[in-house]
């Protein structure tokens, strides 16, 4: 003991490394003795610093060749070459994904192609993703990103005909398992499980590469997102297809404009407002817009809303004329 704590190295194998399992109680001996035998507190808290570094270095060491012979294990047991493990992998919701990479570097490796996260699906029940997860995983994606879905869904996802209502209030909300906002919120001392307006900024990152190509984005009470920060994100998206939001606190008639102003492939258009309220803001030009401008448009909902009826006669009537064309 003595002269592993003292040595600087050492030629030959560490002769502690053959004890047995049950030698604890021997070393602790061991190493009462070795303290008693240094004269002043400054030796013995020296020697206590030694030892502490000395068990951290042994428990990194293990653990890094553990790793080691996991992936070499892994990558000669393994059945799968590396381009179909990644299909496999692609095929993995985005959490499971993430438990995958972890596993060994093998995996690691293969989970890292931008096409297991074509299609990233980072909703849940409680908050806890922010803005750093979202934006890692949309550059991982890169310009092979598909779909996107975001934010607080309470309880399983519903099917997109439900008249369940999905709007979502994450500060007044207890979980089955008694997580609350403000609990959390104390605990934590940072808000930093929370998706903010900057949640999108990703999508513009690198000329907007990642949203080029996006068909599908989901957003469910992400209740810091405003208009400027959705409509850049839709600015960044002209191949979607499809669009839900729910629970935001944006206006309809900045996001109908958004939509005919950059979305012009757009087929499926959903919008559940975050609160029951008249919306005065839509003007019937901008209903002859969203349909003009997006003449792929096959199903629109606009839920929660309570728009005058003539804005929602012109609405209906312009929508069944260029359904009818088509």
């Amino acid at each position: 003991m003595d002269t592993l704590l003292e040595a600087p190295s050492m030629a030959k194998r560490p002769r502690f490394l053959e004890l047995s399992d049950s030698s604890g109680p021997s070393l602790h001996l061991s190493f009462e003795k070795l303290l008693d035998s240094r004269a002043c507190d400054s030796d013995q808290n020296l020697l206590i610093d030694r030892a502490l570094r000395l068990g951290s270095a042994l428990l990194e060491a293990g653990k890094r060749s553990a790793r080691k012979r996991a992936s070499i294990h892994n990558s000669l047991t393994w059945a799968l070459p590396p381009d179909l493990t990644i299909k496999v992998f692609s095929m993995l919701d985005t959490q499971s994904l993430c438990y995958t990479a972890a596993t060994c570097s093998m995996f690691h490796k293969c989970a890292m192609d931008p096409l297991c996260y074509a299609n990233i699906d980072l909703t849940t029940v409680v908050p806890k993703v922010n803005n750093a997860v979202v934006s890692t995983m949309i550059q991982r994606a890169g310009k092979v990103l598909q779909s996107l879905r975001l934010g607080i869904v309470p309880g399983p996802t519903l099917s997109p005909g439900s008249s369940q209502p999905l709007v979502y209030t994450i500060r007044n909300s207890v979980d089955a398992a008694g997580f609350s906002w403000n609990d959390k919120r104390s605990r934590q001392g940072k808000e930093s499980s929370i998706l903010s307006r900057s949640c999108l900024t990703a999508l513009s990152g690198d000329s907007g590469a990642a949203g080029a190509l996006l068909k599908r984005l989901h957003l469910y009470n992400i209740e810091r997102m405003d208009n400027t920060a959705l409509c850049a994100a839709l600015s960044a998206c002209p191949s979607l297809l499809d669009l839900e939001i729910v629970g935001l606190h944006v206006e309809l008639r900045q996001t109908l404009m958004s939509v005919s102003t950059n979305c012009h492939l757009i087929e499926r258009l959903f919008f559940e407002s975050s609160k029951t309220g008249r919306d005065d803001s839509l003007k019937s030009p901008t209903c002859v817009d969203l349909v003009n401008n997006c003449p792929h448009l096959t199903s629109l909902a606009l839920r929660g809303f309570k728009l005058h009826d003539y804005k929602v006669r012109i609405l209906v009537k312009v929508f069944s004329c260029a359904t009818r064309k088509d």
